[in-house]
């Protein structure tokens, strides 16, 4: 009895704390787009609003039970079906090295899968409510997705969770809440629009990121180190970057339990390694040069495009890819320049200088 009495009150306990940590959640997110709205609608570009038709069934028409499944469905399918997605939340890492059977019953009852879905839950509730106030809601949009770009979150990732969320749908929904053709189109047309908007928010955060990340003392630290770098020779800090990137990644792979080969050869003698080694010293000589103190590195996605459509690499994971070159370039840094013992500023520095690549690249990759 008192065993059944205290499952109760944990119960009711981890309840409370998802509600209340979901309106924190969309209380932080309200605050910022009355805060920013004036920022955000001015420099986002003007692209026309998708229509969105009155047959979307509001969701406190469905039961709280099949809206929850619904958004369980939806994440449940994206790290099966995408599982490169997975070490994006701290609850998709913990599927490493498990198979289906066994982590799907587990992850369901994780308190921070259920806070994530709750969450998706109010959110869409929240749009759906507003969508006639087409303005209010694409800066709320612009918002939410600006936040999701220090989630890793890109342009693409709205995609798949489009795709994800109307396959739970219509495995969830059914009898007289089943999503007929008309409805469906609308739903799409719903998603579509929240895609579309909350990638302008990624991509004006990406803009304020590249343009004021890194300051001009900085830059100097930087530029100072690598020049260094530069007379030690390129194509040997490429070789000595890549070769650990690869181990990183390769290791990485195997601890996520993903099924994915290295993007080369990983041998370094290979025609493609040296190749790709040349481009991504290159590349980050670039990324370098592209700083001015005006305007950060407001520049380098145009002048890094060629890099992108020749080495375009598109079967990774893209969290471990970032970790994995990462860890190479600082371990290339660190042998070139002699350093024992690593400082958190250089580290964090050098962080920021390979984001800056990456999403210099991502931008481009989103255009191509």
């Amino acid at each position: 009895m008192n065993e059944s009495k205290t499952s109760g009150i944990g119960k009711m306990y981890e309840e409370f704390k998802i509600t209340q940590l979901v309106n924190e959640t969309l209380t932080t997110v309200i605050e910022n787009v009355q805060i920013n709205h004036d920022k955000i609608s001015t420099k986002a570009k003007p692209r026309p609003l998708s229509a969105i038709h009155e047959e979307i069934r509001e969701y406190d028409q469905l039961s709280r039970e099949l809206e929850g499944l619904a958004i369980r469905g939806c994440f449940l399918t994206m790290l099966e079906k995408f599982p490169q997605v997975r070490p994006i939340w701290g609850f998709g890492k913990r599927i490493e090295g498990r198979v289906e059977e066994t982590w799907k019953p587990e992850i369901v009852e994780d308190f921070y899968f259920r806070h994530h879905c709750a969450s998706l839950q109010a959110a869409l509730n929240m749009i759906i409510q507003n969508k006639d106030d087409r303005n209010g809601m694409r800066r709320m949009l612009n918002e939410m997705g600006a936040h999701h770009f220090f989630y890793d979150a890109c342009e693409p990732h709205f995609e798949v969770f489009q795709e994800c969320l109307l396959e739970s749908m219509r495995l969830v929904l059914n009898g007289g809440d089943s999503l007929d053709d008309e409805i469906e189109q609308s739903w799409i047309c719903l998603l579509q629009t929240i895609r579309l908007h909350m990638g302008e928010g990624v991509e004006i955060q990406r803009a304020n990121y590249l343009s004021q990340c890194l300051i001009p003392k900085e830059m100097e630290e930087v530029r100072d180190n690598w020049s260094k770098i530069e007379s030690y020779g390129f194509r040997k800090a490429g070789i000595l970057l890549c070769e650990s990137a690869f181990e990183s990644y390769s290791i990485l792979l195997k601890m996520h339990n993903l099924s994915m080969t290295l993007p080369i050869e990983a041998n370094k003698t290979s025609e493609s390694f040296v190749a790709l080694s040349d481009q991504i010293m290159k590349a980050l000589d670039k990324t370098i040069k592209s700083y001015t103190p005006e305007e950060g590195f407001a520049n380098l996605i145009l002048e890094i495009r060629d890099f992108v459509i020749k080495f375009l690499v598109v079967e990774v994971c893209p969290p471990l890819i970032r970790k994995s070159f990462i860890d190479g370039m600082i371990h290339m840094l660190c042998k070139i320049l002699n350093i024992k013992h690593v400082k958190e500023d250089f580290l964090h520095v050098w962080k920021k200088v390979y984001r800056v690549m990456e999403q210099s690249m991502i931008a481009n990759i989103v255009e191509y």
